[in-house]
């Protein structure tokens, strides 16, 4: 009997990491997540100027820009640094204008319901800091752009870009799409969801049911 897929998958732009002209590339992940994110949000509100790579010219220097001024660090970015780091870009980026909505979790019901509602989610895996060193993750430290889910049976996946990798040539793999097991990494996971109203004529237009 052949398992019936479901979910859904949000248009992003991917981001590398690993792209010519990133500084710091190794530790970029946080940086380059954020990028991403705020890229898609760019193209949402109408503001690529703004928050967008345009701003910067390309994506590696939108990356660096948010790795040298938004929580980029050598041993990489924390949840609560990438929290912090995004709110404070958006806000000194957009003005007054947009209330931003943070929340940190670790639940793909919760998960799921802001792919549903149209935004991409920050997804970390950490095995160092949560102290679970010996089990089998799909990855040890790093972050990816939620971008989707599906549903096969009783076990979920993400879907995430990579934010792409080094190869041992010197070359570079782009950003590209993975499968994750949900509860196989559950243990290792942090997700960071980013949600942008704007307030017009004292009234709250809300994004989160549009989609590019």
């Amino acid at each position: 009997m052949t398992n019936t897929v479901t979910g859904k998958k949000l248009n992003l732009e991917p981001y590398t990491q690993w792209a010519q002209g990133v500084r710091f590339a190794s530790s970029a992940c946080g940086p380059s997540t954020m990028a991403a994110i705020t890229e898609y949000w760019s193209r949402k509100l109408g503001k690529p100027d703004l928050i967008g790579k345009e701003r910067f010219g390309s994506k590696a220097e939108h990356i660096n820009y948010l790795y040298g001024r938004y929580g980029g660090r050598p041993w990489g970015m924390s949840a609560r640094g990438f929290a912090k780091g995004i709110k404070t870009y958006l806000r000194a980026s957009l003005g007054n204008a947009p209330a931003i909505r943070l929340r940190s979790f670790n639940d793909f019901a919760l998960y799921k319901a802001e792919i549903d509602a149209g935004r991409p989610v920050a997804v970390k895996f950490d095995k160092w800091f949560s102290l679970r060193w010996f089990g089998d993750y799909a990855y040890d430290y790093h972050w990816t752009v939620g971008i989707g889910y599906e549903m096969t049976g009783p076990s979920p996946r993400l879907i995430v870009q990579d934010n792409g990798a080094k190869r041992a040539n010197g070359a570079f793999a782009a950003s590209r799409e993975r499968r994750i097991e949900y509860a196989a990494n559950r243990k290792v996971i942090t997700m960071v969801a980013v949600d942008l109203q704007y307030f017009t004529e004292n009234r709250i237009i809300s994004l989160q049911k549009t989609e590019i």
